[in-house]
């Protein structure tokens, strides 16, 4: 009765302790959370955000994508899940033994027994889980988990190991001494017992339950000190993710707001905050950053948990308003050179099991620089200053953005007769307006509109920068002057359709213009011509014997999940043979043009054309088709420059192996 007193006693003052750090942690990252300035709503479609929490949270569907860690990750987290109730349990012995967690029965069956045998199965998969996960850092070593949080992360496996080995040795001695419940249901604790040298008597038992104790408060709180504190906000991330369009980037209201972008952690919203006490430090975004894997200085994994391990040590300033002389985003959370290097392929934010969100980061980061301090590369100054003057980043007079089409019999939106007017306008876009490899796309492209008996006009002289690559850099302002110009065009002549050749158009149109007035019905054109093939409006006729492998443009691919479209117009093209690259579609590689890079130069590190057209190579095809203009540009850059022209480029209209007649 003394020892049981004694036990009760030890027990409690122990739990309260552990609960005391728990809480205290826990309180103050919770309240950090709230010092975002930043205005942002994630309770709205409450059905959507349940099912993304049960997909995503609950049974961890991006985990999964890898195999190795999706199984050992499952392992571990139904081991959490369902020893829940065993926790309850065991601690519960030191005020009430023999209790029992009830159960309901269901026709008079208790489903105690089940939850035994449950408990003891993942109990053992767990222990595997941690095996592996082991066996994983310190054997297999991939790339991205050699980074600091290792020792950490070592720890919490051990701990975990701990409890669940603990657990099953405590069931073994209460199946020796005869007091288990149901011990025909814990058939693994009763082999140990079999098996076992140990005697698991009273002595055993004893200390069995204690370790076991210790263990667990031991590691309730160091958890909110650790990464894996991502145990508890992780799954409440996936609730709150992003539910817009992924191409889609906030409005700035211009006129209410005084400091753009970031550069202070509290001046992001509390669910990007959110997203570093999330983060699991699996480096998955890293490992799939093409500017990190060519050697630029950018980290996304980085990004996210500097943030938020400057929340952590400037947030009781901030709460108490002592920030002045704090440092900024820029000495604690990356490198302004990284964050130039960023292509914004969305491969980060795709590849997060816990939909962490990088790219929204790196842009309001990008806003500060530009749009506050002024700071950006010499040679996108250049840029903007031509799309300022002439609507386009090549500084090609805005008047010439017509003359592609000469001698085509293509009319203008304002031509268009009013009472035939056109089926789709074809919104040409900055590339294949004025460079002249992207000029015989519009061509192309043009003439298969025709053959295909489509009514459709330009704008012309009247069509601008989508601001795709101002908004991009960083410049709101110009991007919001490009984006109100276009749709005043767009809404005056009441465009009943688009179909666009550039993917940075086409995302820009479909998923930014309704923040501006001007929604519209708009597809790529890899979408129409497969529209106009199963309608029996064009049909291919030529064989051509071609070898060939297609790059997914990721403002096509990632950002608007178009994969099947451009295969399924290459496929139906008789002859044409597809082998696909290791790194493709939702895995796909970056050109190294996106996020306004196809107007920075590339200083440091290996060029990620370059190393897409290794990809290329690896596939031993001739020819390589994609579906946007800055790939084509930027893959006859790598081919010329690494001597390569033998490997054919296009876009999948534009060259006479792909023309499809009617």
């Amino acid at each position: 009765m003394v020892l049981a007193a004694l036990d009760t006693v030890v027990a409690t003052a122990f739990l309260v302790v552990a609960l005391s750090i728990f809480g205290r942690k826990l309180y103050l990252r919770i309240r950090y959370l709230f010092v975002a300035k930043a205005k942002e709503r994630r309770w709205d479609h409450i059905p959507t955000r349940l099912r993304n929490f049960v997909v995503y949270g609950i049974f961890q569907r991006k985990v999964a994508r890898e195999w190795y860690a999706g199984v050992l990750h499952s392992f571990i987290f139904w081991a959490f899940v369902i020893l829940g109730a065993s926790v309850v349990e065991i601690t519960a012995q030191a005020y009430a033994p023999g209790w029992r967690v009830p159960t309901p029965s269901i026709a008079g069956f208790s489903l105690n027994g089940p939850l035994y045998l449950a408990q003891e199965v993942v109990a053992v998969l767990g222990a595997i889980g941690v095996g592996m996960a082991l066996y994983r850092r310190y054997v297999i070593r991939p790339e991205k988990l050699m980074h600091e949080g290792m020792l950490d992360a070592t720890i919490v496996l051990l701990f975990i190991l701990g409890i669940v080995v603990t657990l099953l040795l405590y069931n073994a001695a209460d199946v020796a001494l005869g007091t288990a419940a149901l011990p025909q249901w814990k058939p693994i604790s009763s082999a140990l017992v079999a098996t076992s040298a140990i005697g698991f008597d009273a002595t055993w038992w004893h200390a069995l339950w204690w370790t076991h104790v210790v263990l667990l408060f031991t590691f309730l709180a160091y958890v909110p000190h650790s990464k894996h504190m991502h145990i508890l906000f992780a799954i409440v991330n996936t609730f709150f993710m992003d539910l817009t369009p992924k191409g889609r980037l906030t409005k700035v209201d211009l006129e209410k707001t005084e400091t753009f972008g970031m550069n202070r952690v509290e001046q992001l919203s509390w669910r990007q905050l959110l997203d570093g006490y999330a983060c699991t430090e699996c480096g998955r975004c890293t490992d799939a950053c093409p500017a990190h894997a060519t050697g630029k200085p950018l980290n996304p994994m980085r990004i996210i948990t500097n943030m938020r391990d400057t929340l952590d040590e400037q947030g009781s300033a901030i709460v108490h308003g002592s920030t002045e002389g704090l440092p900024d985003v820029f000495q604690t959370v990356h490198t302004k050179d990284g964050i130039w290097a960023c292509t914004t392929c969305y491969a980060c934010v795709y590849e997060c099991p816990v939909m962490n969100e990088h790219v929204p980061k790196i842009i309001e980061m990008r806003r500060n620089l530009v749009l506050t301090q002024g700071d950006l590369p010499p040679e996108t100054m250049e840029t903007m200053r031509k799309i300022e003057q002439n609507y386009n980043p090549w500084g090609i007079g805005w008047d010439q953005r017509g003359k592609w089409a000469e001698g085509l019999g293509i009319p203008t939106m304002s031509e268009s007769s009013s009472t035939q007017p056109p089926e789709v306008l074809y919104w040409v876009g900055c590339a294949a307006s004025f460079d002249d490899r992207n000029r015989k796309v519009a061509q192309a492209f043009a003439r298969i509109l025709k053959k295909a008996g489509v009514r459709f006009a330009i704008l012309g002289p009247e069509e601008k920068c989508t601001g795709d690559p101002a908004r991009r850099i960083g410049n709101e302002y110009l991007a919001q002057t490009m984006i109100m110009a276009n749709v005043e065009t767009l809404n005056r002549y009441r465009v009943p359709r688009i179909v666009a050749t550039c993917p940075h158009c086409f995302n820009t149109l479909k998923n930014e213009y309704p923040d501006f007035g001007g929604s519209y019905d708009v597809v790529h054109h890899s979408q129409f011509l497969r529209e106009l093939i199963d309608a029996g409006r064009l049909r291919p006729t030529k064989d051509v014997l071609q070898f060939l492998t297609y790059h997914d443009p990721c403002y096509l691919g990632r950002y608007n999940d178009i994969y099947e479209e451009p295969r399924d117009v290459l496929y139906r093209i008789p002859g044409v043979r597809v082998v696909e690259m290791e790194r493709c579609r939702d895995r796909g590689f970056c050109c190294g043009a996106g996020g306004a890079r196809m107007w920075m130069e590339e200083r440091i590190g290996e060029k990620v054309n370059h190393r897409r057209l290794q990809h290329i190579e690896e596939t031993q095809a001739n020819a390589v088709a994609t579906g946007c203009p800055y790939c084509l540009i930027m893959l006859d850059d790598a081919a010329k420059t690494n001597n390569r022209e033998d490997i054919r480029r296009f876009d999948i209209v534009a060259q006479t192996p792909i023309v499809i007649v009617r």
